[in-house]
């Protein structure tokens, strides 16, 4: 698998670095960061990226909400997203999952959280999002 990169979708400037410092380093994926979900929608239309990892509390919008808005996007392409959070999850499941996200991280008590749990997520839902066409032979 080429080297992944990600589009972060985090308002927060501490918790951005955090895990751009950390995915970058100790597991090498490349990572774009922007702060609201219109920056968000933007990038995918102008740029590439594998996987969309967004908080769920953004200025503009919630995560959830930002996932449905690209799924019903014809000009965004199809990626998956994963909800960073601190939030509980169970009671974001099934208006989450319906509004097209892939995935969903809990925070914990730390302020980043269990990154190796992140990364391996990133790698479960690219795994997963691959086309026959895109898998390596």
């Amino acid at each position: 698998m080429n080297t992944p990169h990600v589009l972060l979708v985090e308002d927060s400037n501490f918790m951005a670095t955090k895990v751009v410092e950390t995915l970058e380093s100790a597991h090498e994926f490349v990572i774009t960061t922007v702060s609201t979900a219109v920056e968000a929608r933007n990038a995918l239309k102008n740029g590439s990226y594998d996987c969309v990892i967004s908080n769920y509390e953004l200025p503009d919008e919630s995560g959830v909400e930002l996932a449905e808005s690209l799924r019903e996007d014809p000009e965004v392409p199809s990626v998956p997203l994963i909800i960073l959070t601190g939030r509980s999850l169970e009671p974001l499941a099934k208006e989450a999952i319906e509004a097209g996200v892939t995935e969903f991280v809990y925070k914990g008590d730390q302020a980043t959280g269990d990154m190796d749990v992140l990364a391996n997520r990133i790698r479960i839902v690219l795994q997963a999002h691959q086309t026959p066409s895109t898998v390596e032979r």
